[in-house]
C-alpha cells in the first residue's frame, strides 16, 4: 500500500539530504583562516556538490598517525581560507545569489568555490542550493523522483561566476555580455562569437530569434559552459599577468 506524505510542514531539507549523501574521502589539505595548513583526507560529495561550498570534513593525517580511529574534523567555510581535493582547487568567495534567496542567506554567504581558470579572467563554479523549505503532497515514489530531479537540475544548472582585472564583482558568465571579457582580444571574441570553441555562435536576432538562441543555450548548457570556460583559459593564455 502505497504511503501518502503531506509535507506541508516545514522541511528542512539540507538536514534531510544530508543525512542521505553519498561521499567519500580523498587526499588534500586546508589552509584556515590563520593560515594553519592540515593536511590528511577530505570528505567529498559527488552528488550533491554543494555541500562541498558549505563545510569539509578533514582527518588530520597527524592526529592519524597518533590514533589511527580519530574522527574527522568539521571545518565551515567561516574556518577555511582555501583547500584542495585530488588537484581540485576550492577558494573562499562571498557571494549572494539573488536568484535563491534562503533563510541560509540570512548568515553567512561565504562559500568555497572549485576554481575553474586563473589568470586576467579568473572563473568559479557556484552550485546552487536545494530549497531550505518545501510542501509537498504524493506518494513516497514520486517524492523521491521529484527531489532526485532537483538535485540533477541542480548538478547540471551551476553557475559560472568570473572576474576580470580589479573586478571585484562576481558576474555569472551565462548572463554577461562577453565580448567586454574577450573584445580586447579580438581573435578570441571573434572564435567564441562563431561558436568556435563549441558554443552556440552569437547572431544578431529578432526577438523569436533571441528566445530560440536562449533555449539552446539551455538545453546544451555543458556544452555552453565547457566553451566558456574553454575561452577564458585561450584568453588567459594569450594574456598573460607578468
Amino acid at each position: 500500500m502505497k504511503k501518502a506524505y503531506n509535507l506541508l510542514l516545514f522541511i528542512i531539507l539540507s538536514s534531510f539530504s544530508i543525512c542521505k549523501a553519498q561521499y567519500n574521502y580523498q587526499p588534500g589539505y586546508a589552509i584556515l583562516n590563520d593560515g594553519t595548513r592540515i593536511s590528511g583526507m577530505i570528505r567529498f560529495f559527488d552528488n550533491e556538490p554543494w555541500f562541498n561550498q558549505r563545510f569539509i570534513r578533514i582527518k588530520d593525517s597527524a592526529d592519524v598517525a597518533k590514533n589511527p580511529n580519530v574522527g574527522a574534523k568539521r571545518l565551515k567555510a567561516d574556518d577555511l581560507k582555501y583547500y584542495e581535493v585530488v588537484g581540485r582547487k576550492f577558494d573562499k568567495l562571498h557571494y549572494v545569489d539573488m536568484e535563491n534567496l534562503q533563510l541560509k542567506s540570512l548568515g553567512t554567504n561565504d562559500h568555497m568555490m572549485e576554481r575553474l581558470c586563473t589568470g586576467r579572467i579568473v572563473a568559479h563554479r557556484f552550485y546552487q542550493y536545494p530549497p531550505d523549505t518545501e510542501g509537498y503532497i504524493g506518494t513516497e515514489e514520486e517524492f523521491k523522483r521529484k527531489e532526485e530531479q532537483e538535485k540533477e537540475d541542480l548538478r547540471q544548472g551551476y553557475k559560472i561566476l568570473i572576474q576580470k582585472d580589479n573586478d571585484s564583482k562576481l558576474q555569472n558568465a551565462f548572463d554577461v555580455d562577453l565580448q567586454k571579457y574577450f573584445g580586447d582580444t579580438p581573435e578570441v571574441w571573434e572564435k567564441y562569437k562563431s561558436g568556435g570553441y563549441g558554443n552556440q555562435p552569437i547572431v544578431k536576432r529578432g526577438l523569436a530569434g533571441r528566445m530560440i538562441a536562449m533555449a539552446k543555450k539551455q538545453a546544451f548548457r555543458k556544452e555552453e559552459a565547457e566553451a566558456i570556460i574553454a575561452a577564458i583559459n585561450d584568453y588567459n593564455a594569450k594574456n598573460v599577468v607578468k
